[in-house]
């Protein structure tokens, strides 16, 4: 191993950043007052251009006037409150020009005070739009910068929420104009780049591509990437290979992320129903298959009402973990539905939670009042990205995701990476270090970090807080820890094995097959295969995943003595 190898990423990066900040913090007010000079340079100019030649003429007049017989401009007082009198339009007629070159020069000032007034005040309004935005954004140069590629309703709810926890973020949209006099954001007609050369630090700046069009965000965030900024990219979609200052935001992810430790499996046996197998619901199936293992013995059941050939073709080891299309009392089920959603009187009655996730709102609502008119359900009912209150639960709204701990999720990429560090140093296999891997292997670590608060509950039961990982109190996380610390024998041999059954999964979904490294392209694992068949050393490894209770606890207890 190199000597700068024995350096973890996260303290690599560190030192990039602060190596970034002494270098790049000094001369950023140096470059806008450049720039802002530059600007006012070229207006001044002009106005001193037209000043001089504008004093010639009065001078000009004077001398063909004040000899002249019956003239009564005779000096450049009388010439300058003829000027006035004549581009003001109110020519008052007590002063007027009497030869020939003088009236030559008056129907100049005629011809000129037509177009005078708009011509300042169109100067004017350029001036301040132009140069306004650059002396806000070099008054505000040392506060953190968040660049939006474009304005939209995405971009919006996210600087309201981000202000809300952050009040010193400038809010800078890019390419973009508004009507709203009283906003305090900024909104200038220059690209991205250029906003980034004006600012001449890129220490604590943000692009953040949230268009309503995801590909157009995909396209942004790419041809932005150089920049080396970090990047936030509203998308759906994460390539398997992308430069490591991109990180790809996908709504209905985090939606079924955070609903799984909200709203938790409480008992081994549940009946859900998910209806509507879109985008929503087929990312709502993944992270359940991913996040729910909290039973040794259990046996859930998925009641799928969509179309689910295309998901079974691309997922090909899905019957390698769960009975396919038909009910099992061993391990967990997965049944796809080709009948209607209410087809089946006695499931839809008593399901244990029924998942209204439909990609389309209305369609969610119309099933909803359905259900309410002629169902006598028992089970929870819960709706994806509704207002809808009270009736059921609403889950997966805009407003609620487009936050600053989920679009950003600094502590799960800490935590997510903290993990990697740990499985690299410990595991003696061939694994490339953060920045190498690729997306669906960086997405692991991500689901594994979510796992945190269902391991709470695995260890404390119902005293664990429904709320995802990074609300949990320090405290509750020591508790859950001692618990797996403490643990002897067959009980964390039990442990061990959820943790180890949970990795299987992900790995599964994606296709992976046993292998000597890790790879995403190769598809392979060293430690894809029966907890069993792993040696002693193999299955301490799943420790790995449980000392993040700690690190997390850790993390949050430092924070809290700041």
């Amino acid at each position: 191993m190199k000597k700068n190898d024995k350096k973890t990423f996260r303290q690599r990066l560190a030192d990039k950043k602060v190596k970034q900040q002494i270098n790049n913090a000094g001369p950023r007010r140096a470059e806008f007052i450049r720039l802002l000079l530059n600007m006012l340079n070229r207006y001044v100019t002009v106005f001193l251009v037209a000043l001089v030649i504008y004093v010639l003429l009065l001078f000009l007049m004077v001398r063909c006037e004040h000899n002249a017989p019956g003239a009564n401009i005779l000096d450049m007082g009388d010439a300058v409150w003829y000027s006035i009198t004549t581009f003001t339009t109110v020519g008052y007629g007590d002063l007027a020009p009497v030869t020939v070159p003088g009236r030559l020069i008056g129907a100049v000032f005629l011809i000129v005070s037509l177009g005078l007034l708009g011509f300042f005040v169109g100067f004017m309004v350029d001036f301040i739009a132009r140069v306004h935005p650059l002396i806000v954004l070099s008054i505000h140069a040392g506060r953190p910068w968040y660049i939006f590629t474009g304005a939209s309703p995405y971009a919006s709810l996210f600087a309201e929420n981000l202000k809300a926890v952050r009040p010193d973020a400038l809010i800078i949209y890019a390419d973009s104009k508004s009507d709203d006099k009283t906003s305090r954001d900024v909104y200038v007609s220059w690209s991205v780049t250029e906003l980034l050369d004006r600012r001449g630090s890129l220490y604590d700046a943000h692009i953040m591509c949230m268009k309503e069009n995801e590909m157009e965000n995909f396209l942004d965030s790419v041809s932005l990437a150089e920049t080396t900024v970090p990047i936030i990219c509203l998308a759906n979609f994460t390539p398997a290979h992308h430069p490591m200052n991109i990180n790809f935001f996908s709504l209905t992810d985090c939606s079924a992320r955070v609903f799984w430790q909200q709203f938790p499996i409480v008992k081994p046996d549940e009946r859900i129903m998910i209806i509507g197998f879109g985008n929503a619901g087929t990312v709502m199936l993944d992270r359940a298959l991913e996040l729910n293992v909290l039973y040794e013995d259990q046996h859930l059941t998925y009641h799928v009402f969509g179309n689910g050939d295309e998901y079974c073709r691309n997922r090909k080891q899905l019957g390698d973990f769960v009975s396919l299309n038909e009910a099992s009392t061993s391990r967990d089920s997965v049944i796809f539905h080709d009948d209607l959603w209410n087809t089946d009187e006695e499931l839809l009655c008593n399901a244990d939670r029924i998942i209204l996730c439909s990609d389309s709102e209305w369609d969610n609502i119309e099933i909803l009042h359905t259900i309410q008119k002629f169902f006598a359900i028992s089970g929870n009912l819960y709706i994806y990205n509704s207002n809808v209150h009270g009736v059921a639960t609403s889950f997966g709204h805009a407003r609620d995701m487009l936050t600053p701990a989920f679009v950003l999720h600094n502590r799960l990429s800490d935590m997510a990476l903290c993990r990697h560090e740990l499985f690299r140093f410990q595991s003696g296999y061939d694994v490339p270090m953060w920045e190498d891997l690729g997306s669906l292997n960086k997405d692991m670590n991500y689901v594994a970090t979510d796992h945190i608060s269902l391991k709470v509950r695995i260890t404390l039961g119902d005293e664990a807080p429904a709320v995802p990982f990074d609300e949990l109190d320090a405290k509750i996380l020591r508790r859950a820890a001692s618990v797996f610390n403490n643990a002897t024998g067959a009980e964390k041999k039990r442990l061990r094995r959820l943790e180890h059954v949970r990795s299987m999964r992900c790995y599964q979904l994606h296709n992976f097959h046993p292998g000597d490294i890790t790879s995403d392209d190769q598809r392979t694992s060293p430690l894809l295969k029966p907890f069993d068949e792993l040696t002693e050393e193999q299955q301490a490894l799943s420790d790995i995943s449980w000392a993040l209770l700690d690190e997390l606890a850790a993390h949050k207890e430092a924070r809290a003595g700041r």
